[in-house]
């Protein structure tokens, strides 16, 4: 149970730094298009939609099993997410050094 509290815990921090992410990258002038400024706008008002639940989520997560899983799904997701937010970030990095 301890295990579920804290894996449910990591996700909601991964998903707060994802935020973060996202909104940096929205600031700053790594989006050279409307488009992926617009859909990262999108993905930051989804992520935070996720962190509400999430928290929820954390506190049934003790006694129900399908629970656990949907978070560990969701921690997946947002693993997944903060990864290619650092890609992006990254290869907005180079573009801008071959400036």
């Amino acid at each position: 149970m301890a295990a579920a509290a804290a894996g449910a815990m990591l996700a909601s921090a991964v998903l707060k730094v994802a935020t973060q992410k996202i909104g940096s990258a929205i600031g700053g002038q790594l989006m050279l298009r409307w488009s992926l400024t617009r859909d990262l706008e999108e993905m930051k008002d989804t992520m935070a939609s996720i962190e509400a639940v999430l928290q929820d989520a954390e506190r049934r997560s003790v006694r129900d099993a399908a629970v656990r899983l949907w978070l560990k799904r969701l921690k997946d997701a947002a693993y997944d997410i903060s990864d290619l937010l650092d890609e992006l970030e990254a290869s907005s990095q180079l573009g801008s050094r071959k400036i």
